[in-house]
């Protein structure tokens, strides 16, 4: 990977505190001065090895049902964005700092197409965004949870010749389905890679207040 560190844009507002448990996959409890608040979580991956007991998180104030939003946890040095509803909008500036994507002239959002609602539709071309948060020996894996609704959205995308772009959250090397967690996306994932579906991952660093566009990643063979 080419490193090409470029801002996307800050979060603001952030506060910090202390992870303690996840009642439910949209619901953590978090400490803060001592005291203890729910806090909504956004993505519906497992996270297993980000949100463990004890780890320091970052959040907002929330105008959901919850008090507070959880945007960013910390693992080891590193932060790590798990706000999925920041996704298109990291996405929307990605497109512009890659070359193949300068000269796009019309970007819609949320567009339908078959069964199923693609993030984005580039001058007619159909493009699907996912959020990747586990690395496992430096290679960035996606999902860290069985996905009927990501595999549809492959399948959508083969049936389109559309794009899949992949944004990476962690310090890794290269990126890559995770076939032992999910076989039917995994297998769905090859099939788009063999039809010449574009596939790409880049790297998106976050420095506990700004997000950074890393650069392009290379695949593993799948």
């Amino acid at each position: 990977m080419t490193i090409q560190k470029k801002k996307i844009f800050s979060l603001e507002n952030l506060q910090s505190g202390m992870f303690l448990s996840r009642p439910n996959r949209f619901v953590a409890e978090i400490e803060v001065n001592g005291n203890i608040y729910q806090a909504h979580v956004h993505d519906p991956g497992r996270l297993k090895e980000l949100l463990v007991k004890g780890a320091e998180v970052l959040f907002t104030k929330s105008n959901g049902k919850l008090p507070y939003y959880i945007r960013a946890v910390k693992l080891g040095t590193e932060w790590v964005l798990i706000d999925t509803a920041q996704h298109s909008k990291i996405a929307r500036k990605v497109f512009e700092f890659i070359p193949e994507f300068k000269d796009i002239t019309e970007i819609k959002s949320e567009v339908k197409i078959g069964k199923s609602r693609i993030d984005f539709m580039l001058d007619g071309i159909p493009l699907e965004v996912k959020g990747v948060t586990l690395v496992n020996e430096g290679i960035a894996l996606f999902p860290d949870a069985p996905t009927d609704r990501g595999t549809r959205h492959v399948g959508e995308i083969i049936d389109h010749n559309g794009i899949i772009l992949f944004l990476v959250f962690r310090k890794a090397k290269l990126f890559g389905p995770n076939t032992k967690m999910d076989p039917k996306f995994s297998k769905k994932l090859s099939e788009a890679r063999k039809k010449n579906i574009k596939i790409m991952a880049v790297r998106i660093s976050f420095d506990g207040e700004m997000l950074y566009y890393m650069g392009e990643m290379d695949l593993i063979k799948f």
